[in-house]
């Protein structure tokens, strides 16, 4: 990310960028240092170029380069300091409760932030196999949908729901909202289900979706959401980028010590005790 050598204007400083018109040249700008910051990558605090420096390197006006770092600081992906540059911002820490089903925007206002919905997708579509068979039905709704901490993305989530159960879905509905609540909405009450986490390896696609880049580590979360009757209500894959922490309350079993001999000669002694008194109320008449 180092200046490029002063001078004229000149595509060839900046061969990403293209100048024939399309996408603006700030948004192309922006895409080109948030790239740069993922692939470096660039720690914390680390500082950007100044805003000559990049004006040199892209062969652009200043207001072209503002434009470019406000974009990156409504990603939140730089913090920009009065008389001090730009520098990479940390990227916020979604934390979330693996033994709590649900409430996850809740989990998230805890800890003072806003979790934000975008639906990407929504279509009738069969789930696979093991969703089939949790759900009991082939006849669901697939819902794709991206969830943003502080406008980066920290969550892509893939959820199967019976048709029959919620005919009436729509984007418009899921946009920004919690799936969960809408099915309490519609007279049904989740309870929670098995889950599991893995580690697994970032495609191209995924990627793309959680600005990251290929074969990054992930964490997907698997599972299905039942009500108190155990009918299933959603089958689900959640992959987590990097900056997901996964709090669980973990307990020590109490493991049970041998038992004495004293011990069985005591409860041997106690049972016919019982014995004795069972048997003698047994005889008082009634």
């Amino acid at each position: 990310m180092g200046a490029g050598p002063a001078g004229a204007e000149a595509p060839e400083r900046a061969p990403g960028l293209n100048r024939e018109g399309g996408t603006p040249l700030h948004a192309q700008i922006r895409d080109i240092l948030h790239r740069q910051i993922l692939d470096l990558p660039l720690h914390p605090g680390s500082p950007l170029p100044t805003e000559e420096e990049l004006q040199r390197q892209f062969g652009v006006s200043r207001s072209v380069v503002r434009q470019a770092l406000s974009g990156l600081a409504d990603l939140g992906l730089i913090r920009r300091q009065r008389g001090r540059g730009s520098v990479v911002a940390a990227a916020p820490v979604l934390r979330r409760q693996l033994q709590r089903a649900g409430g996850l925007d809740e989990q998230v206002a805890a800890h003072g932030q806003r979790l934000r919905t975008h639906v990407l997708a929504l279509e009738p579509a069969a789930p696979p196999a093991a969703g089939a068979q949790a759900l009991g039905t082939e006849n669901t709704w697939k819902i794709e949908r991206l969830r943003y901490l502080e406008q980066v993305p920290v969550a892509f989530m893939r959820t199967w729901v019976p048709r029959e159960l919620f005919p009436h879905l729509t984007p418009a509905l899921l946009e920004d909202a919690s799936l969960l609540a809408l099915m309490r909405e519609h007279g049904y009450h989740p309870a929670g289900g098995p889950r599991q986490v893995q580690a697994v390896a970032s495609d191209t696609d995924l990627a793309q979706k959680l600005d990251t880049n290929p074969g990054q580590p992930l964490l997907l979360l698997e599972g299905v959401t039942r009500d108190a009757l155990g009918h299933g209500l959603e089958w689900f894959n959640v992959w987590h980028g990097p900056n997901t922490v996964f709090d669980v309350d973990a307990q020590v079993t109490s493991q049970p010590g041998p038992i004495s001999q004293d011990h069985i000669r005591r409860l041997r002694t106690l049972t016919q005790q019982l014995e004795s008194e069972l048997a003698a109320l047994d005889q008082r008449p009634r």
